[in-house]
């Protein structure tokens, strides 16, 4: 079975092929307009409806496409996200050793991240939240189709699964402000932030078939869990390390 991208009923056919060439898609019983016209689009378009936060090209994507590999995203979810943590702590260190005045430092032993351990550190504690936020906002759902009793038929946990990978895809805009260096990060953060909040919204309420309102509800008790997991599991360095040596000019 497939999915009408415009109401979201299920459908049996998306098209019929009358020669290798010459296909036509078909309409929805239930709404009427053509079930998946993203069939006849080029993925570009696919995409930029995306970015444009399209109900009907998500629902294309996760019910239609023939697209398999969301472990693939959610690896490199993990390392982009790692990274920039990384990135920010180096950065902190850095800055607070070159602010100090009239002194410099000298590491004695390791270094400030003793070398890729961090690193490593970060990469468990990425995978321990992003794990965190997927398995909270699927116990949020379940219990809520407990409680109501109405639960889609359309739903798989799966699904949602990869609703939230695609949510959280746009965390990885944050690279390009280290590789361009902004001025202004705070502010090129809250951005990225906001979409994808956005993101996250619509990829949830496409599969889990809710109003925003209660689909909010349950992504900000995601993202707790997410944000508790990421600064209370592994505390990184903030300051300048214990083992180096302020040394006057």
């Amino acid at each position: 079975m497939y999915t009408c991208t415009n109401c979201g009923a299920e459908v049996a056919e998306l098209y019929r092929r009358y020669s290798p060439s010459v296909l036509k898609v078909l309409k929805c019983s239930t709404c009427g307009c053509l079930a998946d016209k993203y069939i006849e689009y080029d993925p570009v378009i696919v995409l930029l409806d995306l970015i444009l936060l399209q109900k009907s090209a998500y629902r294309h994507l996760f019910y239609n496409s023939s697209f398999k590999s969301y472990w693939k995203l959610m690896m490199v979810l993990i390392l982009g996200e790692s990274f920039q943590k990384w990135f920010a702590v180096n950065t902190s260190v850095a800055s607070s050793i070159l602010s100090t005045p009239f002194s410099f430092y000298i590491a004695q032993g390791n270094d400030v991240f003793e070398g890729e351990k961090s690193l490593y550190i970060l990469l468990i504690q990425t995978t321990l939240s992003l794990s965190t936020f997927i398995l909270t906002i699927i116990l949020c759902m379940e219990l809520r189709w407990l409680l109501s009793g109405r639960r889609p038929q359309t739903y798989k946990p799966i699904n949602l699964v990869k609703a939230l990978v695609i949510g959280r895809f746009p965390n990885l805009l944050g690279l390009l402000g280290i590789v361009w260096k902004h001025n202004s990060p705070k502010l090129h953060n809250v951005l990225i932030y906001g979409y994808e909040l956005l993101c996250l919204l619509t990829a949830y309420s496409v599969v889990s078939d809710s109003r925003k309102s209660g689909s909010s509800i349950v992504l900000i008790l995601g993202l707790l869990a997410h944000s508790s997991v990421s600064s209370g599991l592994f505390g990184m360095p903030q300051s300048p390390p214990s083992n180096v040596t302020s040394v006057q000019s």
